[in-house]
């Protein structure tokens, strides 16, 4: 027995040795995909881009531009682990940014998508290109293959996924599918199975087996979601723990291998794809004892048939292509009712329920005298009790070109609430804007005559009323009625108190940059780096470098938050981020100014209109008003160096 564990040990080490040397090669993975490479100008395209890390730092991550698409929705998750190994003297940090891309063709062609790139430690990791080919006709049958998970040769799993769904069984309908197997199968379970188009369907995809897992299965290929738009419900959560129970007098572990909101972007019928893997039940004892070794077991489920039902006809809003589907409320908030000419004011719409908020569009507001510019968008979702919810904000500048009164008109939303059958239609209040004064004053114009000191207008005895003369002595007194300043013990403390104040005017600074000489090191360098980053931000709009300009900006604002308050928020969610900066005095107008420009040039990387010059120059000016506005931290302050 002895003998056989010196074996184990001694075959082990080399393993894990190399093991660790794997993880110190593959430090950052970036893998890009897409659900079809073939489509037609009607059919949407989802392309996914994931970058693993392993490592306490963050890699500065640059999505391609998709020229010839339109990026119709797009999504960012970042869930993170940490892990300890043999040897490891602290726990390995293991982080994925996963981009959510769903992109409409402009034109028919052959379009070269240029790999994702992240840079970290003057190293730049890269995925593969991606081909895409749009015909002008009918669009082909959708490929089964999902874009690659980290791990996972993109080209490599859309054959496998092609040859897997080749031999799958026939789509059945019905909530919960699955093909019963003495050794493991796979089990789909949906809440509904007519849902109504746009409405949320709960996907949960089960593995059932007679053994327990030594190691998580390899996935082959991912369901298929040709036209939904999905949210993983389980991002950024631990998966549920495995159960036990008894299916046809057998006993299974049942483990949850996805669940996901599924919503349709159109009426008919549906098909959620289906999952393949392969089931290793290899275990370190079977180096032992070869003859215990078991071949690995590759499973393919059922796919599952949806009936997707259009919006109800009667009382439906138009053509009811602008109808939202879930439980939402809308609001609408002017920043000041009363403004200068020429001055812009900011008027926000705030849709709030459930649903697929990131799908929803507002009309721009249109005011006879006013410009409006088109509007900032912000989407904040989450999930509670695997039902998606979230906040959608978008924000117009306006700028009245006359003074006067003006009335911007109500915001208006029609929506359908599934669970009634019912269709409701939001409206905002409407809202009075004043413009006061002139918006540009004229270089010829005439000086004001109330700042006009030489004007001859004022009454000859105004100088005299405002210069009173003291009363004259005729001669000197002797007697006072007071006794004199120098009798007075204040006296003397009065001659001292200009040398004290003198001495500590000198002294005061002498002590402050000794002490920030001590304190302040750490804050110098960090600032000194926020401010090289926004140097490299005003490098890059001068190039008219939109996606290297809004990443140095949001880098530039993250280092100024570490330089001020101590505060590392780099991976931070924003209700995170918003809880720290709150806590630590900063006030809620400038943390929601922070957040909105860290959005806003997340935001922007992505979007074809990223590059426009006017909107680069007013985000960076709003990044240097933060620079001197962001409080510094007090000394006694978690993040300060004593």
């Amino acid at each position: 027995m002895k003998k056989a564990l010196y074996m184990l040990v001694a075959f082990a080490v080399p393993v894990l040795a190399d093991a660790s040397l794997a993880r110190a090669d593959g430090a950052v993975r970036v893998q890009m995909g897409a659900d079809r490479t073939d489509a037609s100008l009607t059919d949407n395209i989802v392309v996914q881009i994931s970058v693993q890390v392993q490592s306490n730092e963050e890699p500065r991550i640059e999505v391609p531009q998709f020229e010839g698409f339109q990026i119709v929705q797009r999504g960012m998750q970042r869930p993170m682990s940490f892990s300890i190994g043999f040897g490891q003297a602290a726990p390995t940090v293991t982080s994925a940014t996963n981009y959510t891309f769903v992109l409409q063709p402009a034109a028919a062609g052959r379009f070269q998508i240029p790999p994702a790139r992240a840079t970290l430690g003057g190293r730049t990791y890269a995925s593969q290109p991606l081909t895409i080919t749009v015909h002008a006709g009918a669009g082909q049958q959708a490929q089964a293959a999902q874009p690659a998970q980290p791990g996972q040769d993109p080209n490599a799993q859309n054959q496998a996924a092609t040859q897997s769904q080749a031999q799958a069984p026939a789509p059945q309908a019905g909530s919960d599918v699955y093909a019963l197997d003495p050794e493991a199968f796979l089990r789909t379970v949906v809440d509904k199975t007519e849902p109504y188009q746009g409405e949320q369907v709960t996907t949960t995809l089960y593995l059932y087996t007679r053994h327990n897992l030594q190691s998580m299965p390899a996935v082959r290929a991912e369901p298929s979601t040709d036209g939904f738009w999905i949210h993983d419900l389980l991002s950024g959560n631990p998966p549920p723990e495995p159960g036990r129970v008894l299916v046809k007098g057998r006993a299974y572990w049942v483990y949850v291998l996805r669940r996901f909101a599924a919503f349709p972007l159109r009426s008919g019928d549906l098909t959620i794809g289906a999952m393949s893997l392969t089931i290793s039940h290899d275990s370190i004892f079977d180096m032992l004892d070869p003859s215990r070794a078991q071949p690995d077991v590759e499973r393919t489920g059922v796919p599952l048939l949806l009936h997707v039902k259009p919006l109800p006809d009667q009382g439906k809003p138009g053509d009811g292509s602008n109808v939202v589907v879930g439980k939402l409320e809308l609001r609408g908030a002017l920043d000041r009712a009363q403004a200068a000419t020429g001055d812009a004011v900011t008027l926000t719409a705030t849709i709030k329920g459930t649903g697929n908020v990131a799908g929803i569009k507002l009309a721009d507001p249109v005011v006879p005298g006013v410009d409006v510019l088109q509007p900032e968008t912000h989407d904040l979702v989450d999930t509670h009790d695997d039902l998606v919810e979230g906040t959608r904000t978008l924000a117009w500048l306006m700028v009245p070109r006359n003074a006067g009164t003006f009335t911007i008109p109500a915001l208006a939303l029609d929506t359908f609430d599934p669970t009634t059958g019912q269709y409701k239609h939001l409206t905002s209040t409407p809202i009075t804007l004043t413009a006061v004064g002139n918006a540009k004053v004229s270089a010829d114009a005439p000086a004001v005559a109330a700042t006009d000191h030489t004007s001859t207008s004022a009454p000859a005895d105004t100088a005299t009323k405002e210069e009173a003369w003291p009363p004259l002595h005729a001669r000197s007194a002797l007697a006072r009625k007071t006794p004199a300043q120098a009798d007075s013990p204040l006296y003397a403390l009065s001659l001292l108190l200009a040398p004290l104040l003198w001495l500590g005017s000198v002294l005061v600074p002498v002590v402050r940059r000794r002490v920030q000489s001590r304190t302040g090191s750490e804050e110098r360098k960090r600032l000194r780096a926020a401010q090289q980053r926004l140097q490299n931000a005003e490098g890059a709009l001068g190039s008219n470098d939109g996606p290297r300009f809004h990443g140095e900006l949001a880098g530039a604002l993250v280092q100024l938050v570490a330089a001020r308050l101590g505060d590392n928020i780099a991976g931070m969610t924003r209700n995170e981020t918003r809880g720290v900066l709150l806590g630590r005095g900063v006030s809620d107008d400038k943390v929601s100014e922070l957040l909105e420009l860290l959005d806003r040039c997340d935001t922007a990387r992505f979007s074809p209109t990223g590059n426009d010059p006017n909107e680069m120059k007013r985000l960076l000016a709003r990044g240097e008003a933060l620079f001197t506005a962001l409080p510094a931290p007090a000394t006694d302050s978690p993040g300060s160096s004593s």
